[in-house]
């Protein structure tokens, strides 16, 4: 039952954080069944996929490693970039001859950005990793901790704050100067007091202290004690090493 339960725990998270996410964001351009049905479909083929390479060794290392490093990129553009852009943008509204067109034309390239930030993290870099990591570790902790905040982040993100922002870049741009009443205007719909930098920065320190737990030391390291794999390893037939 341990064995069967060690197994399964990484599916079962990738599926529920997989499905979770993919359905927030698909469920705005398709139907709700639609959108489960391929949230459940990725979260099956990334799993067959990290449990692939998880039974051999030396790709097995080098992917997680490298989606550590991916995701310590991925969250420093969200986390930092982010909070540089509400910066600038606050900084504008306190401009006495700020327009809407302005503010619009600063706000559209955050936008690609959260994209480039987003797809890879909640599509590749977490779901791998729950299962790529999932051995008795510091790595694995900081995994389950990095996925369980970006989970929160984005269920907050879709319901809150997407809506607003979304509506805020289709408006109709305006060359006027901006009064006080429409400032407060755009500051309510930016969320410029937006706290989820916090959890941005919080989700980044996971995965840049995961890195100080390199798979690859371990597996290459003469030196480290090479214990038989454990029921928690996923069934690989990789050696499971303590980080």
């Amino acid at each position: 039952m341990k064995q069967r339960i060690g197994r399964i725990a990484p599916f079962a998270l990738v599926a529920v954080f997989t499905v979770v996410v993919q359905s927030l964001s698909l469920m705005e351009f398709l139907p709700l069944p639609i959108a489960l049905l391929i949230g459940a479909g990725w979260a099956v083929l990334i799993g067959l996929a990290a449990r692939w390479a998880s039974h051999r060794p030396a790709l097995s290392a080098w992917a997680e490693d490298g989606l550590v490093a991916l995701g310590c990129v991925t969250m420093a553009l969200f986390a930092f970039g982010g909070a540089i852009g509400l910066l600038m943008l606050g900084t504008a509204l306190d401009s006495s001859s700020i327009t809407g067109e302005t503010m619009v034309t600063m706000f559209l390239p955050s936008i690609p950005i959260a994209i480039t930030a987003n797809v890879p993290t909640e599509l590749v870099i977490i779901p791998g990793l729950l299962v790529l990591g999932w051995r008795p570790s510091t790595r694995r902790i900081l995994f389950i901790t990095a996925a369980t905040l970006y989970l929160v982040h984005r269920i907050w993100t879709y319901l809150v704050f997407a809506p607003d922002r979304l509506d805020f870049a289709a408006a109709e741009r305006s060359t006027a100067v901006l009064t006080k009443a429409e400032k407060d205007q755009f500051t309510a719909a930016l969320h410029l007091d937006d706290p989820r930098w916090i959890l941005n920065l919080l989700i980044f320190a996971a995965f840049l202290l995961s890195a100080f737990f390199s798979r690859l030391r371990e597996v290459n390291s003469p030196s480290l004690p090479h214990p038989p794999p454990t029921a928690d390893s996923c069934g690989s037939n990789a050696p499971s090493y303590q980080a």
